[in-house]
């Protein structure tokens, strides 16, 4: 990872070092973003289950112009016709229906991790990594998060989008904020 920031910085136009200060007020006003949506997790859920919802239909539309403007063969035609209905079905439902929707995509998420947790450990255990006690953490975690979802499913399905959602902003902004701090000590 350190090899790509030394590529980034080394090929860096000259003026971004003079504008650090704007990456680091990004990535703060990302973290404040996060904080505000893990404090209000149930709202940020219902927000990006309708905002994935309007996508979906945005989407559903775009495939239904596509498979009418460009297909050329019956089968693709219809294909893309299907997928534009799935696609709209969907999205209908998540705007429509955001609380619901919101503890569906919970409890897949839960399955995710549970499938993920028990593949990474067996990856781990039977692949002879050479470091397996980390896989096997991470694969350990996400089993813990999986049944910390189901175990209280629906209720999980109210915050636990808007949880995840805070926590990747918090850190995706302290990533930008670190990055802009690096860029200070850079020549001008």
């Amino acid at each position: 990872m350190q090899k790509q920031f030394d590529v980034f910085i080394a090929e860096a136009p000259g003026s971004l070092p003079a504008h650090w200060g704007w990456l680091v007020a990004l990535g703060v006003g990302i973290a404040i973003l996060g904080a505000l949506a893990i404090w209000r997790a149930r709202t940020a859920t219902l927000v990006y289950v309708v905002f994935l919802g309007a996508v979906l239909l945005i989407a559903g539309f775009a495939v239904f112009f596509t498979a009418f403007s460009l297909t050329g063969y019956w089968t693709a035609f219809f294909i893309h016709v299907l997928w534009a209905i799935f696609l709209a079905i969907t999205g209908f439902i998540f705007v429509t229906r955001p609380t619901i929707s919101g503890e569906a995509i919970t409890l897949i998420m839960a399955f995710y991790f549970l499938a993920a947790g028990v593949v990474t450990i067996g990856f781990a255990l039977f692949s002879h990594m050479h470091n397996g006690a980390l896989s096997i953490l991470d694969g350990v975690v996400s089993l813990a998060l999986g049944a910390l979802l189901i175990s209280r499913w629906p209720f999980t399905g109210l915050w636990a989008i808007g949880l995840f959602i805070g926590v990747d902003l918090i850190l995706r902004g302290a990533a930008i904020a670190g990055l802009g701090l690096s860029l200070r000590h850079l020549p001008r």
